[in-house]
């Protein structure tokens, strides 16, 4: 993940570490996971038969991902108490092709009425981070409007080179079907 100048980020703070730790749990928890990130409404490459077609869907994913929480805490910068959060997108990206390798996991039927299946198992969470600001401010915000920005434009650069990517599969997948005819 390309950083700013000045952009670290820590991983999940403990509560001693705050004084709203429970508060900093709580909005945690609420983040949605991986597998709410990727929600199907398309036909999935995944399995499609060429490495770099999962690698670019799961990217796209989770630069979708990333692009939400960037907004996220672009929206919250006037909030008191808000906690920017990111994710380290090479670490992310990792756990997921990771996880992806995982076989599915058959289940075992103990009657003849039964129906074979396989799960298809979940992808575990994305790790948020908080960010540590550069500079506090007094009502405890960590939002930076100009980091925030400058991650929301690489990143939207990155999710258009991975839609590109994509859309560029399926543009070859309709020419091969044109062809046939």
């Amino acid at each position: 993940m390309g950083r700013t100048p000045g952009t670290v980020l820590s991983g999940t703070p403990s509560p001693a570490s705050s004084a709203d730790g429970a508060q900093n749990s709580a909005h945690r928890d609420a983040w949605p996971s991986l597998g709410d990130g990727f929600q199907r409404r398309h036909i999935p490459l995944v399995g499609s038969g060429h490495p770099s077609h999962d690698f670019q869907q799961l990217a796209l994913g989770l630069r979708a991902y990333r692009q939400q929480i960037i907004a996220s805490n672009i929206a919250n910068a006037d909030t008191p108490g808000y906690k920017a959060v990111d994710i380290d997108f090479q670490e992310a990206l990792r756990n997921a092709q990771a996880a992806a390798n995982v076989p599915p996991v058959s289940l075992t039927t103990t009657s003849g009425g039964h129906l074979s299946g396989q799960s298809t198992g979940t992808q575990p969470p994305i790790p948020l981070k908080y960010h540590v600001p550069s500079q506090g401010s007094i009502d405890g915000n960590t939002v930076e409007m100009d980091v925030e920005r400058a991650k929301f434009a690489e990143n939207t650069v990155m999710h258009q080179f991975a839609m590109d990517r994509v859309s560029g599969h399926f543009k070859h997948e309709i020419e091969m079907l044109q062809s046939l005819k």
